[in-house]
């Protein structure tokens, strides 16, 4: 739980930091192919650049109090190069039995919406993740780009949020093809 509160702070504080961080660390190689993440626990898979590595950080977030945007949740999967200079980060929960995703999904966004950095102004619109439509909200901030997607899936909603150096064009072409690879389990 240590580790995953520093690499908490860390990704956050990089956010947020006034200097530009500096570019995603290469692939292995250009002939090594992605491999694929599965993560049993939250039903997706995802293809994993070459020299990535993957994180999954233990316990099971089970309620919409547990989030706030940039902080420790229970649960998440990280895929970064090792010099954590971008992330994806994804997470799901399941869908309380009285509460319709729909719900789930406004709760979610509102939260994600509340939290946003005053110096740092999103915009929100609509998007897909793995054939579901999902809720695209983008920030640019200091000399990074963040953008969550958040959605609902088999009665469980997730959220993937990706970070990367504003204008680095080989690192954004990276991040769509692994937001293109992700894919939900099949029951």
């Amino acid at each position: 739980m240590r580790n995953l509160a520093l690499l908490t702070i860390g990704l956050t504080l990089a956010a947020c930091s006034s200097e530009a961080p500096s570019a995603a660390a290469p692939p292995a190689s250009s002939s090594d192919p992605p491999r694929t993440f599965e993560s049993t626990r939250h039903g997706y898979s995802v293809e994993v650049p070459p020299g990535w590595d993957v994180t999954e950080y233990e316990g099971t977030w089970k309620s919409l109090e547990q989030f706030a945007p940039g902080a420790e949740v229970p649960g998440e999967d990280v895929v970064a190069p090792t010099d954590l200079s971008s992330f994806l980060v994804s997470n799901s929960m399941r869908i309380p039995p009285k509460m319709a995703a729909s719900e789930w999904l406004a709760a979610f966004d509102a939260l994600v919406a509340a939290g946003f950095n005053s110096k740092c102004p999103g915009t929100t619109g609509t998007g897909a993740v793995a054939g579901e439509p999902a809720t695209v909200v983008e920030q640019p901030c200091d000399g990074s780009i963040i953008i969550g997607r958040s959605l609902t899936h088999e009665g469980r909603g997730y959220y993937f949020t990706i970070r990367f150096p504003a204008g680095d064009p080989t690192t954004e072409a990276t991040f769509d093809g692994l937001v293109a690879s992700i894919r939900f389990d099949e029951d």
